[in-house]
């Protein structure tokens, strides 16, 4: 007798429907961002030229490394949305510095060396101040950040007067936005003198933060202790993970993150305007993590779906300027992008 099986062949749609949920999450964002290149490429060659490709990898390097902190926030259950507002306070607050310890006499580079260090202490301390009010006062995640966005953008806006923060005689600082040149290369037309490609720092920081983003989820205890409190933050307590501390950590690490984000801001630009820097910055790195595949209930995801997420984003936007949209319809556009990212997720785990 034949077994049942022989006379009942599993459907092509079932078996494709399969072998789509066995990919990684990060896999639709992954095939979503060629498509749209080569598309993109069709219909505008100069898309796919080196400088522009670098361009929007370079504009997405600040809020990329906010994103790869706010991954590890989101595995573990929470969310931050105080870190475009702590981003204009960090990065006045260092330019503040910059500007106090600046003398043309003496050596600038240690003006700016101490300006950085203001830089990540405030995103660091204002990550723990996150980290102690959700893990010891019992506050949720949203409100705790929330309060943050609104306490931290009115703390720059009031120390600036409602203007920006200026960078006051330092050259030097505005060298750390630009990058290294690669020798051998000449992007400068047939005609022109020899101009080398460049590579910026901010891309150079941003991959080495996923890299170590990655390390820390991937091959370290507190990696596995943040996902297992996403899983089931009970009972991570009952296997004596140390619930309180590891939260803690994690705030401080996108506050840190953060401070970072506000060192690449402010040399790109050379000043931090204290109403618009890091404006709606929490959205878009929420969107990068969640467009990456991780679960925005936590317990799931992890860092290279967010850096595809990131590059993603940054191509839209791209798009969106290359072939004359609006650019106010990019909010629309992420908050479409984050709701269907989320609606994908709660589909799949469904079916």
């Amino acid at each position: 007798m034949s077994e049942a099986g022989e006379h009942n062949p599993p459907r092509l749609g079932a078996s494709m429907l399969s072998r789509l949920r066995s990919m990684p999450p990060w896999m639709g964002a992954l095939i979503a961002l060629f498509l749209l290149m080569a598309i993109t490429g069709v219909f505008e060659p100069a898309f796919l030229r080196p400088t522009n490709l670098t361009n929007i990898v370079n504009q997405q390097s600040v809020v990329g490394v906010i994103a790869v902190g706010m991954t590890l926030v989101i595995i573990l259950g929470g969310i931050d949305l105080s870190v475009g507002s702590l981003l204009a306070l960090a990065g006045g607050a260092g330019i503040l510095a910059l500007n106090a310890r600046f003398d043309p006499q003496s050596a600038e580079w240690s003006a700016i060396g101490i300006a950085i260090v203001v830089t990540l202490a405030v995103g660091l301390a204002a990550g723990l101040l996150n980290g102690v009010l959700i893990a010891k006062g019992g506050i949720a995640p949203f409100i705790a950040t929330l309060g943050g966005l609104v306490a931290y953008r009115s703390a720059a806006t009031w120390i600036a007067n409602g203007g920006q923060f200026f960078v006051e005689g330092s050259r030097s600082f505005r060298e750390l936005g630009r990058g290294i040149p690669i020798p051998g290369t000449n992007i400068a037309p047939a005609d022109a003198d020899v101009k080398p490609y460049v590579l910026p720092y901010s891309i150079l920081v941003f991959i080495g933060i996923a890299l170590l983003g990655s390390i820390l989820l991937n091959r370290t205890r507190y990696g596995r202790y943040v996902y297992a409190i996403g899983c089931s933050e009970r009972a991570a307590i009952y296997s004596a993970v140390p619930v309180a501390r590891i939260k803690i950590m994690t705030y401080a690490l996108i506050g840190l993150a953060t401070g970072l984000a506000a060192v690449l801001n402010a040399t790109r630009y050379n000043s931090v305007n204290s109403a618009n820097a890091g404006l709606l910055m929490e959205l878009e790195a929420i969107a990068a993590v969640v467009i990456g595949g991780t679960r925005m209930q936590g317990g799931a995801g992890g860092i290279l779906g967010t850096v595809i997420g990131v590059i993603l984003l940054g191509v839209i936007r791209n798009v969106q300027v290359m072939l004359g949209f609006e650019s106010h319809a990019s909010g629309v556009v992420m908050g479409v992008i984050i709701i269907a990212a989320v609606l994908f997720q709660r589909l799949g785990r469904r079916e």
